[in-house]
């Protein structure tokens, strides 16, 4: 699967996310200060804050993603963790919001305060989260099932890393490696991994041929007498 349209994927549902948050947060807003705003709809659709909000708070929040490696990893996203990267980077967002875009506001009284910061972040959190969740899943389940790897090189060729591969490739549920290669440390005439895939090289070619094979993941699984050589 192509990364850059995985990525294209996240971006989009989030800039979505904020543009959805920031309409429904403006309307909110609007329905708090003048409760018969249905019946003058053209009264939010007229308020240049709204379409400049829509503009530039998506674009906000995107940076805010991104500073936070939101788009990092594309494809080894969990979804716990990212309840607890969403869950913070909103907080962090909406904190920022609240004192650039709402403490000038004229209210009542502190509680519209209160109250607006929790929509707003109720808002934001709950569309964002809920899309990358979707997307997530989606995204989980293809690596489980094989259709979505990593290409991975094992540092090793006699029985460990045998021992290593031949685990990996009976896993009931698929962890996303795509075996490439091995590389050897010890010069010998015959390799125990022949037999499973193909030899590269040596390990100190490894950085060329990371870059050659586009490796993500590298397993090493050297021998004990092989220790003292690599490190």
């Amino acid at each position: 699967m192509n990364r850059r349209l995985q990525v294209t994927k996240y971006v989009f549902l989030d800039w979505l996310s904020a543009l959805l948050a920031w309409a429904l947060f403006f309307l909110y807003r609007k329905i708090s200060e003048a409760p018969h705003i249905f019946s003058h709809l053209n009264e939010i659709f007229d308020d240049r804050k709204f379409w400049l909000g829509l503009i530039f708070i998506p674009l906000f929040w995107l940076a805010l993603y991104l500073i936070a490696g939101s788009y990092r990893r594309i494809y080894r996203k969990a979804r716990l963790k990212e309840l607890g990267q969403t869950l913070t980077s909103v907080l962090i967002g909406v904190i920022i919001l609240f004192f650039i875009l709402i403490l000038d506001d004229q209210v009542h009284n502190y509680r519209n305060y209160y109250e607006s910061f929790i929509v707003l972040f109720t808002l934001q959190f709950g569309f964002t989260y809920i899309f990358r969740l979707l997307l997530t899943t989606q995204t989980v389940r293809k690596v489980h099932e094989g259709e979505i790897g990593f290409n991975t090189l094992i540092i090793g060729s006699n029985g460990n890393a045998e021992s290593i591969f031949q685990a990996i490739m009976h896993q009931e549920i698929s962890a996303g490696n795509k075996f490439v290669g091995f590389v050897n440390v010890h010069d010998r005439e015959h390799f125990k991994m022949n037999r499973h895939l193909p030899h590269l090289g040596s390990y100190n070619e490894l950085n060329n041929i990371v870059k050659k094979e586009q490796v993500e993941e590298v397993i090493i699984a050297i021998e004990r007498s092989e220790k003292d050589t690599i490190q």
